[in-house]
């Protein structure tokens, strides 16, 4: 059967990007496709700001991957330096080279399924280059960040004075957990307490290799996530469910408190609530994620897997500056 291909590049590029879709499965299925709507907007929307450089350039096939090789140079040379002038954090750079490996990952796995004669894209090399260099010349990270989080959330859980409420706390902002995750679901007819089948002991966090407590917790969906807090909390935690079989409040009574705390400390806002803890740990756990060595997309993923988010478009709402 003879292959039919597109004509405009911008057809071209969701061609080879529909090759790789993989929304819906598990990794189990497929550890190289885009298996979410988040990732795929993202890249493919990364990916056609490219293809604009190569239609300027006057190409007319992204398999001309010689060409498009070339064209990649040009286009992030010119993105580093706009990003440098304009002292802009390496996140969106670092973004735009994720992007661009999966997209010639697709270009390649096109080439591969259609057995076509053109030559594999390799732009490995290249983008190991602009990862080091945009590590070197861009800023690690933006801390201006979604305006829920609390400016002071450690003084915030200290003018919390009820123990339930404020271990509670702690352990939504040590950890990203969710209300319902430390017991206090918004649906009041919803029963989801804490209890020792979420304690799992203490154990090696997976980023900064210190000592931390982890904690599961049934949330968002069903899905149960471990969360990870400081051994103290987590001792804490133990010896509540230790003396009263679970950790359970009122969300309302929770969220009273929390406002009340963060009037007292000149911290309240609209619509912050127990949430803004959340956010103050995703955007934490974001810098600590970059802290260590991970790229911007390792830092997004790991933050997202303990938010029990699981897209990277969502966790973008908490970090993105």
């Amino acid at each position: 059967m003879k292959h039919r291909w597109p004509t405009s590049l911008h057809s071209q590029a969701e061609a080879v990007f529909h090759s790789v879709r993989s929304i819906g499965k598990s990794k189990m299925d497929t550890d190289v496709g885009i298996r979410s709507f988040g990732t795929w907007d993202l890249y493919k929307g990364n990916a056609h700001s490219f293809v604009n450089i190569l239609e300027l350039n006057g190409r007319t096939s992204i398999l001309d991957t010689l060409s498009v090789r070339d064209d990649m140079a040009e286009y992030l040379e010119e993105r580093l330096a706009h990003y440098v002038e304009k002292k802009r954090s390496r996140q969106t750079m670092e973004t735009i080279l994720s992007a661009l490996g999966k997209f010639e990952y697709a270009i390649n796995h096109y080439i591969e399924i259609h057995a076509l004669d053109n030559p594999r894209l390799e732009t490995e090399k290249l983008r190991i280059e602009f990862y080091a260099r945009s590590r070197k010349l861009l800023r690690k990270s933006s801390k201006i960040f979604d305006n829920r989080a609390y400016p002071d959330p450690i003084r915030l859980i200290g003018a919390i004075y009820d123990g339930i409420f404020q271990l509670q706390a702690s352990l939504q902002y040590e950890g990203g957990l969710r209300t319902e995750g430390v017991g206090a679901p918004s649906n009041r007819r919803l029963k989801n307490p804490l209890t020792n089948d979420g304690l799992r002991g203490i154990a090696t966090d997976p980023v900064t290799a210190s000592p931390v407590g982890v904690v599961a917790s049934v949330e968002k969906g069903g899905k149960e996530t471990e969360h990870y807090v400081s051994v103290a909390t987590y001792r804490r935690l133990e010896e509540h469910i230790s003396r009263h079989g679970k950790l359970e409040s009122d969300y309302f009574g929770y969220v009273e408190t929390i406002n009340t705390a963060a009037k007292a400390t000149g911290q309240y806002a609209p619509g912050r609530g127990s949430h803004g803890l959340k956010h103050n740990f995703a955007q934490e756990r974001y810098l600590e994620c970059i802290k260590h060595g991970m790229t911007h997309e390792q830092a997004l993923q790991q933050t997202s897997l303990e938010t029990s988010h699981f897209r990277l478009r969502e966790t973008l709402t908490y970090t993105r500056g």
